[in-house]
Parts: C-alpha cells; structure tokens; sequence
C-alpha cells in the first residue's frame, strides 16, 4: 500500500489500484494518516515554484515512514510532524531563495498540469499559484497549471469544490466541468459537479459569475449572490436561494433540509465510495432534515435517519455495499 501512495501523488497510478488503495484506508487508520500527512506536504508545496521540491518531500516522508514502521506510534508520529515541519521549512527556504524576479526569456515557460485529490469521507483546502484558494470536498479533483498565462486562469473540476478566486479584472478565472463553464474575476462561489452526475449547480456567495455551456459565452447566464445555476437535464438555468446549509461541508458538516430519501442515498454514495441498495420502498416517500457530521461517516448517517422513519441495513465489507430493508 506504501508503493500505492507513491504512485497515486506521481500521477501513475491505476483505476484499480486507486479504488483498492481507498478502500484500505477506510479500515486501516495508520494508513490513512499516511495518506494524509502525504496529502498535507503536497497542499503546502503545490504553490511553490521551486522545482522537484514537492517529489523530493514526498519520497522522503515516506521512506521516513517506512524506516520506523516497526517503532511504537507515539514515537513514529512524534518523528513524523518533526520531519514534515523540517520538510516544509527547507521548501519554503528553496521557494524565497528561487522566487526572486524573473528575467525576461525568448523562450515562453513550460506549462505542467498539477491534480489535486480527496478521498471518500475527506475534504481539503489548496491555495492555487495566484493565491485563490480553494475547499474540495469528498472524491473531487482539480486539475490546474503549474502557472497561469496572461489571457485566463483555467481550472477543472471533477466534484464539488467552493472557490474564493483572488481578484484578477485583467485575467478572468475559469473553472470547466463536464456540464458547463463558470467564469469570474474575483469572488466566492460553490459549484458542484460530479463528472457522470446528472446534477449540476454553481452557487454565488459573493460578487458575480458567468455559467455557459461548452465554449458560447454568448448564451451565458449572468448571477448575482444568493442565485444559482443548474442543470435541468436539457439545458441551464438560474434560480433564487436562501438557504446556504449546503455550504456546511467546508466545515465537514452534510446537511439536508427536507430532502427525499432517495436523494439522501444518492449523495452518501457519491460522498463516501459506497454502493447503497435500497429495497425498503415505503421510504421513498418520505423526506428528511439533518446535520451529520463528515467524520462519523454513511453508517452513522444511516442510524441516526432510522430514528425518524424505522428502517434496517447490513453492511457488507467484502464488496463495500450497503442494503436497506
């Protein structure tokens, strides 16, 4: 699982052993702390220009790691946020060394694109080069250069993600999904968009957006605060909202306010990586309200709706499958 980790930060590694590595890490804890103090280094160094620092970090945290797995806890975490502090302080020092102004080239920078992932159950904050920084939650990715040109600020998103995009009026900055373009300059929205996900919505917070589909920002819907945009299966459109509970998941919180069950189960397994077979039909019709915090994870969720209507599961751990009776 060690070689996994090393694969997944370099970009090499596979669907299967992307789906196997997450897998384990919902049973294994020391694993996932891993991954995630892993995930940590790559966060604080991915603004940085400094070259081979952010590898360099992660090879040697891991083999940190790997030299004194056999070491009590205490004393491999205690090394552990030593070593990374030691790590972050040495990129840091490489960063302000070799940030000093450029001189002007002949030759125009070599773009390199950059991917940024969250596990099932997790949620992260990166601060892109330009000093936008950016929530991702649960099974999301972005993918974004290592610099931005001088024309727009291209991103992509794969999931769902909550963006407070540095003012730029001269560089708009453009985040594409599967469904639609939203474009800015400077503001605070979230948008939601799961590739393969028929729902779709971008929420303003603050300041103002443009959503259009493909590449006619012609068509473009504009927003102002508390408007967004989704997608009714033909086409997109905008509507009013008042409730901002779904904003919550930065603060890894899901929340559902009169929700149908059908939809609450959709989102659990979005969120968490997990089949739910849903055989009790009499729950279909009813409609739920809830807070459910990220960490306590979809069997947790599960119980506490059982209080509301009664309903039973088993949980099945060989095929990660949910079935609710």
């Amino acid at each position: 699982m060690h070689e996994l980790i090393t694969k997944y930060f370099y970009g090499e590694i596979t669907a299967k052993e992307k789906k196997q590595l997450f897998a384990a890490m919902e049973t294994d804890a020391e694993l996932k702390k891993e991954f995630l103090s892993v995930q940590n280094i790559r966060a604080l160094t991915s603004w940085m220009p400094a070259e081979d620092d952010e590898p360099r970090a992660v090879g040697k945290l891991l083999e940190f790691k790997h030299s004194r797995i056999k070491e009590s806890h205490a004393i491999l975490y205690k090394h552990i946020i030593g070593y990374a502090a030691a790590v972050c302080i040495a990129v840091i020092s490489t960063w302000l060394i070799t940030s000093r102004p450029e001189q002007p080239t002949a030759e125009q920078p070599v773009v390199a694109y950059e991917e940024f992932s969250t596990p099932s159950g997790q949620r992260a904050l990166l601060k892109l080069h330009d000093g936008t920084t950016v929530w991702l939650n649960a099974r999301s990715t972005l993918r974004y250069p290592n610099h931005f040109d001088k024309k727009e600020r291209r991103v992509e998103l794969d999931g769902e993600a909550f963006f407070e995009v540095k003012r730029n009026e001269e560089v708009p900055f453009i985040v594409s999904t599967e469904k639609a373009n939203i474009k800015v300059l400077g503001t605070k929205f979230n948008v939601f968009a799961y590739k393969g996900n028929e729902e779709f919505n971008a929420s303003l917070v603050e300041g103002s957006v443009k959503v259009y589909s493909g590449d006619d920002e012609a068509e473009a819907l504009q927003i102002a605060p508390h408007e967004c945009v989704f997608w009714t299966g033909e086409r997109l459109e905008k509507r009013y909202y008042d409730n901002t509970d779904f904003l919550l998941w930065k603060e890894g919180i899901y929340a559902f306010d009169d929700v149908p069950f059908s939809e609450i189960i959709k989102k659990l397994e979005l969120y968490y990586d997990i089949t739910i077979i849903q055989k009790n039909k009499k729950l279909d019709q009813y409609r739920f309200s809830g807070k459910f915090r990220q960490r306590d994870g979809v069997e947790s969720v599960l119980q506490t709706l059982q209080k509301v209507y009664y309903f039973s599961f088993v949980k099945d751990e060989e095929t990660n499958c949910i079935t609710i009776r």
